[in-house]
């Protein structure tokens, strides 16, 4: 395959403006939720945490980060002759994250640059297998929402009687996206290509819609394989399996197994989860809110408690977990390339 030498398209300036917008809702959404707590309280909270669950978090979270360069192999072997190797696709994982600890949407540049220097891949090839690992990951929250939906309280359920065929509806549109999701690309190309579209749109619109569907074509080349769409599909619910684990063994750290079970964990869970869609630094604030909210809202649990609940669990996964081994990556990669020259 021939190598691409050019560096990903980048707009400094635009750049620097998505930083300063994304720092200042951090700010507020950080502000808005810890505005009534009371920090004597979460302190004590956090004084209680039991180590064993937090070391399995540790487990759990890098479980999750093998996963996705496993699935993430699989996605961008379409776009080599040779094997991908596993090591390189982690090692881009891992900094992406931690480079996404400090600057939002930062560590996809980070996780592109590396696969594409390591791999020896272009960038344009590698920037739409990490769409579609995108769109696996928004298919698996939206399939969540869905269940969460048809498991809400009896209570809830009954005041809002249309949860139910919500859920219902957000499980089945899911399911039939994954589905039609291998031939997006080629259903929107021909789409493109009838009179009736092609003449009416804007050629500046064109141009974009165009590239949209190549990318989706080349980033869902493997899901077209009847052999790894499944392995793709299993590992994509492993890897969320692993995220609601984390929230689960923060459970038993907070000693909080009483009052609340694996099915209100998950519901927690989601809505969690609906925070990381927000472009913060290491989806700072928008986590906080929507897990304590989540707690206090489904659970019994003090404000002040869910707050130090969401406050450890987003330093664990969004920091320590990442930072650390992308740290000994770093450090020990290029020792040990150098011996193997040697």
């Amino acid at each position: 395959m021939p190598e691409e030498q050019e560096n990903p398209p980048t707009s400094q300036k635009n750049n620097l403006g998505k930083q300063l917008i994304a720092f200042a809702i951090a700010a507020g959404l950080l502000w808005w939720t810890f505005k009534d707590c009371n920090w004597a309280e979460m302190y004590r909270y956090l004084q209680s945490v039991q180590i064993v669950p937090v070391l399995g978090l540790f487990g759990s979270g890098l479980a999750s980060h093998f996963l996705r360069a496993y699935r993430w192999v699989y996605l961008l072997q379409p776009l080599s002759e040779k094997k991908i190797g596993l090591f390189n696709s982690f090692f881009a994982v891992i900094i992406g994250y931690a480079v996404n600890a400090a600057i939002p949407r930062g560590g996809e540049v980070a996780r592109l640059v590396s696969i594409c220097r390591t791999e020896n891949l272009p960038w344009a090839g590698v920037l739409s297998t990490m769409l579609i690992d995108r769109v696996l990951d928004l298919a698996m929250l939206v399939f969540l929402l869905g269940s969460c939906l048809l498991v809400l309280p009896p209570d809830l359920l009954n005041a809002m009687p249309w949860l139910i065929p919500g859920g219902r509806a957000l499980l089945g549109g899911t399911v039939a996206g994954l589905l039609v999701l291998p031939f997006v690309g080629t259903i929107l190309n021909r789409i493109l290509t009838l009179p009736a579209i092609k003449d009416r749109l804007p050629e500046k619109l064109l141009t974009k819609l165009t590239l949209l569907a190549e990318q989706f074509d080349t980033g869902t080349k493997a899901l077209k394989s009847p052999v790894k769409y499944p392995v793709i599909a299993l590992l994509s619910f492993l890897i969320w399996f692993c995220y609601w684990l984390n929230f689960y063994l923060m459970v038993f750290a907070f000693g909080l197994q009483n009052k609340i079970d694996p099915l209100k964990c998950l519901i927690i869970f989601t809505i969690g989860s609906i925070g990381v869609l927000v472009p913060t630094p290491g989806n700072v604030g928008g986590f906080h809110y929507l897990v304590s909210t989540g707690m206090t809202m489904i659970t019994d649990v003090p404000k002040d408690q869910a707050l130090a609940f969401a406050t450890f669990l987003h330093f664990l996964a969004f920091y320590l977990v990442p930072c650390i081994p992308a740290l000994l990556l770093v450090l020990l990669v290029p020792k040990t390339k150098k011996t193997e020259a040697q």
